[in-house]
């Protein structure tokens, strides 16, 4: 959710880290800040809102280093005080944080006590202020910041530049992400190497726990809970990032969504022998649970569906924040599989670390290499979709929903007849873009503005597919979508049926097909606006009064179905001039539970 950007080098740090920032932009954020320090004086420029101000324009002076913060509220407004960093009494060193101090309060309270004051309402000026206590007993700022940290109860990563010593930068990572670079020209630390990417490649990933002191050129990595030196080992990562840029579209959303005629393919690309590993894992299982949160969990149920129905494995998808209440029948033969764009997902992260301590294989199927989950887990498979900026997922959820496909295909022997109707939905969304496709789309988007209330029916390999479909046009739209198994219908939700009412009937060519028609005329018979989705060859004007064509595909209709959903989601959101990219409230990678 908040990023973190840290940098000492030979460039001008304020820069660096601005751009750094931008590059963390997808997080989502409210408020922004820069320090860095200026022999020995340091400067802070905060502000509320986006990052819009040129690089040149920054009111900082050049410097070798500096730290900057995106911040996503969670104690405190939004507002200028409450921005990070924060500096310390003193003003002899700035801190920000990306987590949450549990325990806060209790810090708070105790440290009034002893005469402090605190000028915002965050959680993050504890620690501040804590840090200042403990250097009362410590000789050193990195003793102090250890000292401090082992009483913080939560997930948090911090950073600090200090003012007593040039390129001076310590942090400490606990739970949400934090990553070092190491350049030619200086030495980097963000929440996600995206910040630094154009940079270098060179990283170290941090766990949990890890303290690292940066002094000019040079670090070091301690045990934060010991002060024990540690090794470390440099990753040269394998993506190739050409730069984020919208290139030659309006937004990222709609960049992303068409970009997915080639990502669907890139998911697809492992071989059968790199497929065995976790084949092998879940036919040994006693039981696979597939588990994500938002866009991700509707990705793992799809994943799910394809393990049972294709391959018959007891496969049962799990929300990670409900994964709790299954944790009694847990037992350590079972597999569980993450499911995750980001992999830094903490409702996903604290479920896999409970499943380890059970004794239980981990799998993954993440977006991001290096990753927490991506690094934790036995089974490793990425998808290979590129950065995805926009906040709304897109290009990931399909990819993702590939990859099972394929394992679920490849378990029954039927590894090349996948392959072949993964290439036939390439082609059928290559086909798909096109201005007009887009035109309908807008008409229909035009035509249901003004409504408030929708609903989505699917069934089979649709359930799913109506659920992600609901969520993607309210991230977007701000409007109330509502995605349901048609069997549902008459146990309560027809009630909400009235004239005009929008319901969309997702259709693929299968056993659900006559139930999913039956649901339609009943709502039909309501006064409800009716909208197919499908392939055309099921347009029909006595049932539906819009219908939605969609790429042809009968195993993984469902799939070229969500797309038509991601384009509405675009359209409506664009028409009512929302912000498209980074929607309000919303944060791409959810770091804190």
């Amino acid at each position: 959710m908040c990023g973190i950007v840290g940098y000492t080098g030979k460039g001008n740090s304020s820069k660096v880290v601005l751009d750094g920032l931008k590059n963390l932009e997808y997080r989502g954020y409210d408020s922004w800040g820069i320090a860095v320090n200026d022999g020995g004086k340091l400067d802070v420029f905060k502000k509320v809102g986006e990052i819009n101000i040129k690089k040149d324009n920054l009111p900082l002076p050049k410097t070798s280093s500096a730290i900057g913060h995106t911040r996503w509220a969670t104690h405190g407004g939004v507002n200028h005080i409450n921005a990070h960093p924060h500096f310390s009494t003193r003003r002899d060193f700035v801190l920000a944080q990306n987590g949450i101090v549990e325990n806060y309060q209790d810090l708070k309270g105790k440290l009034i006590m002893k005469g402090y004051t605190f000028d915002t309402e965050t959680d993050t000026e504890v620690i501040v202020r804590l840090i200042e206590e403990k250097r009362k007993s410590n000789e050193t700022l990195k003793d102090s910041i250890r000292a401090a940290f082992n009483e913080l109860d939560g997930r948090n990563t911090v950073i600090i530049l200090d003012s007593r010593q040039d390129d001076h930068i310590i942090a400490v990572r606990n739970g949400s992400p934090l990553v070092l670079g190491v350049g030619k020209d200086g030495i980097f630390l963000a929440s996600d190497a995206l910040a630094f990417a154009k940079h270098t490649k060179d990283v170290v990933f941090l766990d949990n726990y890890d303290l690292v002191e940066i002094e000019g050129n040079k670090f070091e990595i301690y045990d934060a809970k010991t002060g024990i030196k540690k090794e470390y080992k440099v990753t040269t990562l394998n993506n190739k990032i050409k730069g984020i840029s919208k290139g030659k579209y309006s937004h990222f959303m709609i960049k992303e969504i068409v970009e997915q005629k080639d990502t669907v393919l890139k998911a697809a690309e492992y071989t059968e022998n790199d497929l065995k590993p976790i084949i092998e894992a879940v036919e040994d299982a006693n039981r696979v649970y597939i588990t994500g949160a938002g866009t991700a969990g509707f990705a793992s149920g799809q994943i799910a569906y394809y393990l049972r129905n294709i391959a018959k494995v007891d496969a049962l998808d799990v929300r990670s924040y409900d994964f709790e209440t299954f944790l009694p029948i847990l037992k350590k033969d079972d597999l569980v599989i993450a499911v995750s764009q980001s992999g830094e997902t903490a409702d996903t992260i604290e479920i896999l670390e409970f499943a380890k301590e059970k004794g239980c294989e981990i799998g993954c199927i993440v977006n991001v290499e290096g990753s927490t989950i991506h690094r934790m887990s036995d089974y490793k498979y990425l998808i290979h979709a590129g950065p995805e900026i926009c906040v709304a997922s897109t290009k990931v959820f399909t990819s993702q929903c590939i990859f099972g496909y394929l394992l679920a295909k490849s378990m029954v022997k039927e590894y090349k007849e996948a392959k072949s109707y993964i290439q036939d939905l390439s082609d059928g969304l290559g086909d798909y873009f096109n201005e007009k496709t887009f035109k309908h789309i807008k008409k229909l988007a035009k035509k249901i503005k003004e409504n408030e209330h929708f609903f989505i029916l699917g069934k089979g390999q649709n359930s799913y597919i109506s659920l992600e479909g609901a969520l993607k046009v309210k991230e977007i739209s701000y409007k109330h979508f509502e995605g349901f198994s048609a069997g549902e219908l008459k146990h309560g939700v027809i009630a909400l049926v009235e004239d005009d009412t929008p319901v969309f009937s997702i259709i693929s060519d299968d056993d659900h097909f006559n139930d999913i028609i039956s649901a339609t005329e009943e709502v039909k018979a309501r006064g409800a606006f009716t909208v197919g989705i499908g392939d055309s060859k099921f347009r029909d004007e006595s049932c539906f009064k819009y219908f939605l064509s969609t790429a042809t595909n009968k195993e993984l209709s469902g799939l070229a179905n969500v797309v038509a959903f991601q384009l509405l989601s675009y359209f409506l959101a664009d028409s009512l001039g929302n912000n498209i990219d980074k929607p309000r409230n919303l944060a791409k990678s959810v770091t804190v539970k």
